[in-house]
């Protein structure tokens, strides 16, 4: 490493603490990964509408069973043929484990979970560029924590960036001719004008931005900050030279406000503000700004820079601001803009390569939204690169995210806002201290939006109406927006745009049996459920069956509650509709009286309508309410046999301490203890067997069931000479 100059430092307002050239040389390959889709389970990135199942006999019969009741559209059998993949056409992850590992015939059923590559860039200082990748390397002097980063590796593999939004840096201005920048920066397609202050500014074709100083349409960078925070956000990736950005392909405006001392006005915020959204508003799709990054404050609270902000709003602008450089609370002393209360703002602290708060950011558990990398953070810098520390720099991470989630999802302003902080890294040094308690976590946030849409409920509105000529609605609601097409019998009826929730009306169904079919899709992927609406030619019944009776719950794990009742005796009655936290799940048939949920720990309540096999639904819901505690006594019992023949040995000692038992005739034993892990002997006739031992953990359930086989000994004739003595 050759240092070859040193920055000064800045103050508080423009967030740089020291800054430092540097002459690096690094390098690394490159790798895509192929377009899928998926759905987050339990927080981790899955196959949409697929799980992998463990029959306990994988019977054709079996198989065919499932393809049906789970609307099953693709099977196949994976590795040694033990284990079997569907995909369903219209039911999510959640639907499908907790449908199918209610069936006894299942051993276990499990998500598909996604294993990623990770894209790497070649550009020849990536190895010091901790905040988009930290391996643990030390950064001048500091050895990072692995994982301490934005996890912009694995986001890569879904997206590099777009052209297609723009982000504008409210700052110093920038070095639109950098070489690791000018392919990134914006220009205007034409000529063009705005009206700032009431006078009329002309812009040239070509022109990269504003300055607000001077009323022009140069925004070239006199200081430096605006360039280095430009860099983090889009400097070019894979280029073999110098940095990358958080985009690989970014359009960068640069707006300058900031003069050569790093200082600026109020007002000239306010105009350099002005100026992209009117920009915007002249070019449309041609400067569609759809984040302004500020890495700059500490004045007082402005009213008139507070309706700015809000104008950015309006105009569909994210405000990503940082929290300021002086080690205090927001909460108690604002720090503006990034404590302005408007929808748009984010706030952004910084924290170092350990995880750690930086030991000069501001924070505040209401007024400071997130963390980010801001401490040594190597960027572009007028004609060179360099470090630099400060929420100035935690800023561009989170700017140069928000536009990455925008070149793969549609999302307004408050939908990008919510995805973001939604999906961080809740880590230690934060909680409390920012409203997430969270560090960016980029690839979290661009999965999470990325998922196929999940129909969460579908049914119709009761009454249910099953005389022809009767009019029925349909509901259907959906975690996303989405467009929905309904068809009936495989004819379109309707199609609803740009929904979440949507309704269908039929008022001309003669007798017979009709498939009422929705299909939900937007650019993520698609989903469909259907519901088969049996007409008939006059009423017979129109009293709908009485509430389930009895309803209660065994909890048999920390990950799953079982559920029972009694069926109510009405004539006609035909299922139970289930329902969990207010939900729709799944019907259960008459006779079955049993719902199995798999769930993360926590507190859950079911509840329950009756059907019958008119069609009419009883609106009363019956609940009851579980949680996930496993009971302080655990079990753990089995068989024991011959490991050759499987016979059944009774009489064998299976013990562990403190609980010992003996296996009866049917070669059952049974041992009674407390949440642990425990050493299992299991002792026979020694002549014959040998002992058996292994252990068993009851951590996670009140009941394990192991079965255990004794290996018998060799035998064989002894011959000799007996004499007598």
């Amino acid at each position: 490493m050759v240092l070859k100059n040193v920055w000064h430092a800045l103050r508080t307002a423009v967030g740089i603490t020291i800054l430092v050239f540097i002459l690096l040389v690094s390098g690394a390959g490159a790798a895509h990964f192929d377009n899928y889709k998926s759905e987050i389970f339990h927080g981790k990135e899955a196959a949409a509408n697929e799980v992998l199942v463990k029959f306990r006999a994988p019977t054709a019969q079996v198989i065919s069973n499932v393809k049906i009741r789970e609307d099953v559209d693709k099977t196949e059998y994976v590795g040694s043929a033990q284990i079997v993949r569907f995909h369903s056409k219209s039911k999510n992850i959640t639907t499908l484990i907790s449908e199918l590992s209610a069936r006894s015939d299942v051993e276990y059923v499990e998500p598909n979970y996604i294993i990623h590559t990770m894209a790497t860039p070649n550009d020849s200082y990536f190895d010091q560029l901790w905040g988009l990748q930290n391996t643990g390397q030390t950064i001048l002097g500091i050895a990072g924590i692995a994982g301490a980063d934005i996890s912009a590796t694995s986001a890569w593999d879904v997206s590099t960036g777009s052209k297609a939004n723009v982000v504008a840096v409210i700052d110093t201005g920038i070095d639109y001719t950098h070489s690791d920048l000018a392919a990134n920066v914006w220009t205007a397609p034409t000529a063009f004008n705005v009206t700032i202050g009431g006078v009329k500014i002309n812009c040239a074709a070509g022109s990269h931005g504003f300055n607000a100083i001077t009323h022009t349409c140069d925004p070239q960078d006199d200081e430096g900050h605006g360039t280095h925070v430009s860099g983090t956000i889009g400097a070019v990736g894979n280029n073999s030279r110098g940095v990358v950005g958080v985009n690989w392909n970014a359009s960068i405006m640069g707006v300058k406000f900031l003069d050569a001392s790093g200082s600026g006005y109020a007002s000239d915020a306010i105009d350099a503000i002005e100026f992209v959204i009117q920009t915007k508003a002249f070019f449309g799709e041609a400067a569609n700004v759809r984040v302004l990054s500020n890495s700059w404050g500490g004045a007082g609270f402005d009213q008139s820079l507070l309706d700015e902000i809000k104008r950015a709003n309006s105009a569909d602008m994210l405000f990503v601001a940082a929290a300021g450089n002086s080690g205090s609370n927001n909460d108690n002393i604002a720090f503006y803009p990034s404590n302005y209360d408007a929808f748009n703002v984010v706030a952004v602290a910084a924290t170092d390569n350990t995880d750690s708060l930086a030991s000069f950011s501001n924070y505040g558990s209401t007024t400071v939204d997130l963390g980010a990398p801001g401490v040594s953070i190597l960027s572009t810098y007028p004609g060179d690169y360099a470090y630099a520390d400060g929420t100035s720099m935690a800023t561009p991470h989170v700017s140069g995210a928000a536009i990455l989630i925008l070149s793969k999802c549609t999302l307004n302003t408050a939908e990008l806002k919510a995805n973001i902080l939604n999906n961080v890294d809740p880590i230690f040094s934060l909680a409390g201290k920012t409203v997430t308690g969270g560090r960016l976590n980029i690839n979290k946030a661009i999965r999470a939006c990325n998922a196929a849409p999940s129909i969460t409920g579908f049914a119709p509105i009761s009454p249910v109406n099953n005389t022809g000529g009767q009019s029925q609605t349909f509901n259907i609601t959906v975690n996303q927006t989405v467009n929905v097409t309904w068809y009936i019998n495989g004819t379109q009826v309707q199609f609803n745009e740009s929904v979440t929730n949507a309704n269908y009306t039929n008022t001309s169904a003669s007798a017979g049996f009709w498939n009422i079919t929705a299909i939900a899709n937007n650019t993520n992927g698609v989903a469909s459920q259907q519901w088969i609406w049996n007409v008939t030619a006059a009423a017979t019944h129109y009293n709908p069956p009485d509430s389930v009776t009895n309803l209660r719950n065994t909890t048999y794990a920390t990950t799953h509650i079982n559920w029972t009742w009694t069926d109510p005796k009405n004539e006609g009655f035909d299922k139970v509709m289930v329902y969990l936290d207010g939900v729709y799940k799944n019907d259960v048939l008459k006779g079955v009286q049993y719902y199995n949920a798999t769930v993360s720990p926590g507190t859950y309540t079911i509840g329950t309508r009756t059907v019958d096999i008119y069609g009419n639904i009883n609106t009363t819901m019956k609940t009851h309410t579980a949680t996930t505690i496993l009971p302080s006594v655990r079990f753990i019992n089995g068989t024991v046999m011959d490991s050759i023949t499987k016979e059944m040995l009774s009489g064998v000692t299976v013990s562990t301490p403190g609980a010992s038992t003996t296996s009866n005739q049917t070669g059952f034993y049974s041992l009674t203890v407390a949440s642990g892990t425990y050493p299992i002997t299991a002792t026979y006739d020694i002549r014959y067997y040998t002992n058996s031992s292994l252990t068993i953990s009851t951590v996670g359930s009140a009941v394990v069931v192991q079965d255990i086989e004794l290996i018998k000994k060799p035998t064989g004739n002894i011959t000799g000479t007996v004499k007598q003595v």
